[in-house]
């Protein structure tokens, strides 16, 4: 079938569904399972419900200037670019705002997956001050533009719990059928932003120049693609001309996690694939994963996933099922 090519927000999407106040759109990215749900609230500002399972997605061609986009996740990890050539990392429970601005790369998550929900403001609509929503309550939208975003940079923030109740009650609502729930929610986060909390109260994520992160992605790859293989951080950090402690930074920032954990978890992922995809032996498994002794991958197997290789191999074959 044949779907609707469209810009959305410029970025390629495809039309998957239309009525009143809400569209659904598939994004364009290396998997076809990535999409957004659009409710209009109000003139001008849009409430979009995300899901991306994908490392990548189109980019944005040119920026759009006027636009604004406060973003929640609440799962997976998303690249954005801080200033230019600079990059900086939205993880679980954070939120960033930023402009529209045109990306210089095609947008990555790092761990494959997003979920979350972004609030897209195009102050050429709403103006610079909305008001007479509700009485008494006048946002400035520049000014929460300039409080954030100066320079027109991405502000990627640990959300403080006075707005993580705020954020989850407003990802987690599913009635269709009344968005005036969303309306108000949506109104609560401008309240917050803009009138209630200081600045002095976010802690704002580090950010790292482009240059590192290329290192520590190709870093990243190696780790993986070697999982037989010891591996020295510092001689990583040399081979790579980084100071380890960079290196480490970094590798947390984009991927959430220490580099040693990160590829812990990677190899058990991994040896999970194995026992239930092939017919290879634990023994085999655990000498891919860099083992000599079995005992010693069981342990490490139990702690990451939960079960033993035996039990895990058991239970994905049916066997244990069936007990």
């Amino acid at each position: 079938m044949d779907l609707e090519r469209q810009k959305l927000y410029g970025v390629d999407a495809f039309l998957l569904s239309s009525s009143n106040h809400i569209k659904e759109y598939k994004i364009k990215c290396e998997t076809q399972d990535s999409s957004m749900k659009i409710y209009h609230l109000f003139p001008g500002i849009d409430y979009a419900l995300t899901s991306f399972n994908s490392f990548t997605c189109s980019k944005r061609e040119k920026t759009l200037s006027n636009v604004v986009e406060i973003s929640y996740c609440k799962t997976g990890r998303f690249e954005c670019e801080y200033k230019k050539d600079f990059l900086t990392y939205v993880g679980e429970g954070d939120f960033a705002i930023s402009i529209l601005n045109k990306q210089v790369d095609e947008p990555t998550f790092p761990l494959g997956i997003y979920k979350g929900f972004a609030i897209i403001i195009d102050l050429d609509i709403t103006g610079e001050i909305f008001e007479g929503i509700v009485e008494g309550v006048s946002i400035n939208l520049a000014q929460l533009i300039k409080k954030f975003c100066p320079d027109n940079q991405c502000t990627v923030i640990k959300t403080p719990i006075e707005l993580l109740h705020v954020f989850n009650e407003l990802y987690e609502y599913s009635n269709d059928n009344k968005s005036g729930y969303l309306r108000l929610k949506v109104l609560e986060i401008f309240f917050l932003l803009s009138e209630f909390m200081p600045e002095a109260r976010f802690n704002t994520s580090k950010y790292f120049a482009r240059e590192y992160i290329k290192k520590v992605k190709a870093i990243r790859n190696e780790i993986t693609g070697q999982l037989s293989e010891k591996i020295y951080l510092k001689d990583l950090a040399k081979r790579y001309d980084m100071s380890l402690t960079v290196m480490k930074d970094c590798f947390k920032e984009i991927y959430g996690i220490p580099i040693q954990r990160f590829r812990r978890e990677y190899k058990m992922q991994k040896a999970c694939q194995l026992l239930k995809e092939t017919d290879k032996s634990i023994i085999e498994i655990a000498n891919e994963m860099g083992y000599d002794n079995p005992n010693k991958f069981s342990t490490a197997f139990k702690n990451i996933i939960g079960n033993t290789p035996s039990e895990y191999k058991a239970k994905n074959n049916g066997f244990l099922d069936r007990l």
